[in-house]
């Protein structure tokens, strides 16, 4: 599908088809016709639509050294994208996300899912219209994707607060799934946000950037926010390991102590189970011949429970 987008008040809007004021052509999962099109329009070299189709495809910078673009240039990071693991929780996974400089000042971009960051920036207003349209939305849309990692980022660090408060009475498995999909996320994280930080870094050369002092400072911002936000996922990353290791430990001691008690209670059980097996034997045997017999044993029984009880809690083994 291919959206065409406009400048208009200050934010974008559709346009009608790709018209002059049509400055931004927005891709989400191409068909095999849109891809022919695009690239027999803008002369664009295949792998740069057929690149991002692939969910492992690597952040990298071709074309961006040119003086002038007298041929397309592409820029392609990973962005954060929230689906449900195998195990039924929430895992973040990280996808690439093209963005294609035409020679006629134009804007492609290319996605093959939907996301979150893209949804946003549409409803965002455009604040810096002095910069040209290409280096306007390679820094704005940068800024969106440094932005939503940090917000996925703070989304896990909740999951992971939450699940430590669960540590203390947890004996299931269901909080080691959810943990080794936080770190499943902060690892793909820790890659995708490495990757672009080097892309991100090679803004400061491309010389296709005609006014350095306009977009240096906002490039500056952009990377302070990456930077944020791999440091946030290292510290993360750490940290759930040493969590997931104490989890491990917490649930072990939980069910030692769950079987501690079980096995404390079975050897209280056992002690009428004994004297209730000795009386049945057709033997002589104290109080058999007693008309309260029933009464005495069971005050024997109650007083020899107890004491075991009490020795078993003073010992902390019940």
């Amino acid at each position: 599908m291919i959206n065409y987008l406009k400048i208009e008040n200050g934010h974008f809007t559709p346009a009608k088809s790709d018209i002059v004021d049509a400055v931004w052509l927005s891709v989400e999962s191409p068909t095999n016709e849109e891809i022919n099109e695009l690239i027999t329009k803008y002369k664009l070299p295949k792998d740069y639509i057929t690149g991002v189709l692939d969910d492992d495809e690597n952040s990298r910078f071709e074309g961006l050294y040119q003086n002038t673009l007298e041929e397309p240039a592409l820029m392609l990071l990973q962005y954060p994208h929230a689906t449900i693991s195998p195990s039924g929780y929430t895992q973040f996974n990280s996808y690439p996300f093209a963005i294609i400089l035409t020679t006629d000042k134009k804007v492609i971009t290319v996605i093959n899912k939907s996301a979150d960051f893209l949804k946003h920036a549409l409803t965002e207003p455009i604040t810096e219209t002095e910069l040209p349209i290409q280096e306007l939305l390679i820094l704005f849309l940068s800024w969106q994707i440094s932005t939503h990692y940090n917000k996925f980022l703070k989304d896990l660090i909740k999951q992971t607060n939450k699940l430590e408060g669960e540590l203390k009475v947890s004996t299931e498995n269901k909080q080691l799934y959810q943990m080794m999909d936080i770190q499943k996320s902060l690892v793909y994280f820790e890659a995708a946000i490495s990757s672009n930080l080097k892309v991100l870094n090679m803004l400061y050369s491309a010389r296709i950037f005609k006014e350095p002092r306009t977009h240096l400072p906002r490039l500056h911002d952009i990377l302070v926010e990456t930077q944020q936000a791999a440091t946030t996922t290292q510290i993360q990353l750490k940290l759930v390991d040493k969590v997931s290791d104490t989890f491990s430990a917490i649930v072990s001691n939980n069910l030692n102590n769950v079987m501690k008690i079980l096995t404390s209670l079975t050897i209280v059980l056992t002690i009428p189970t004994i004297i209730g097996g000795i009386y049945g034997m057709n033997v002589k045997l104290p109080f058999a011949n007693r008309e309260d017999a029933f009464w005495w044993l069971f005050i024997i029984t109650a007083g020899t429970c107890t004491f075991v009880i009490r020795r078993l809690k003073k010992r902390n083994l019940l």
